[in-house]
């Protein structure tokens, strides 16, 4: 670490759980946040301040005035940008040291909802170290999940509706864990 990560991350530093150590895996480390909407606007600003070496921050969804209340990445002068976009800037703001790698195509003229998916979801979790789902419906859930499991990633599955939330990690690193279906079978 340099003199101004040293700084910067200094109260990392300060904890014995993290310690210098811990700090150079974070910085090392690279998350892929699935959605940059009220789940992966919070997580993603979290990762990026703790200094997490690259986010990939995959969302097909532009910026509309109607999130600004609660998908804190964004802001009124970038409605209309692609979400990822504006995600990566805000990113950028809070720490220009790290890398972020934005996905905004819709692939293959999929629905809005699946625009990460097949050949190049497999990729961007295959590079991953963690994978945090942060979308809105449970067709991405599932393909994310699959691939998780199939490249033993680990994955953060959150959830929010109204005033209601869940999260759940689920380890594919470890042969007997659980899974999203598991949780939640996919067709039920």
């Amino acid at each position: 670490m340099n003199d101004a990560q040293l700084l910067r991350y200094s109260r990392h530093l300060l904890l014995n759980e993290i310690g210098v150590d811990g700090q150079e895996r974070i910085l090392s480390a690279h998350a892929l946040v699935i959605g940059a909407g009220g789940l992966g606007s919070p997580a993603a600003l979290y990762l990026a301040s703790a200094g997490i070496g690259r986010i990939t921050l995959a969302d097909g969804d532009s910026v509309d005035l109607t999130n600004l209340q609660r998908q804190i990445l964004h802001t009124q002068a970038r409605v209309g940008m692609p979400k990822a976009l504006s995600g990566r800037a805000a990113l950028a703001d809070i720490n220009p040291e790290i890398e972020v790698v934005a996905v905004t195509q819709r692939l293959e003229g999929e629905a809005l909802a699946e625009r990460l998916s097949g050949e190049r979801l497999e990729q961007e979790i295959a590079l991953a170290d963690i994978v945090l789902d942060c979308c809105d419906n449970f067709a991405t859930r599932h393909a994310v999940n699959r691939a998780c499991v199939a490249h033993r990633k680990p994955l953060v599955s959150g959830a929010a509706i109204r005033f209601d939330g869940q999260l759940s990690v689920f380890d594919a690193r470890r042969e007997a864990s659980p899974c999203y279906h598991c949780l939640f079978p996919e067709g039920e």
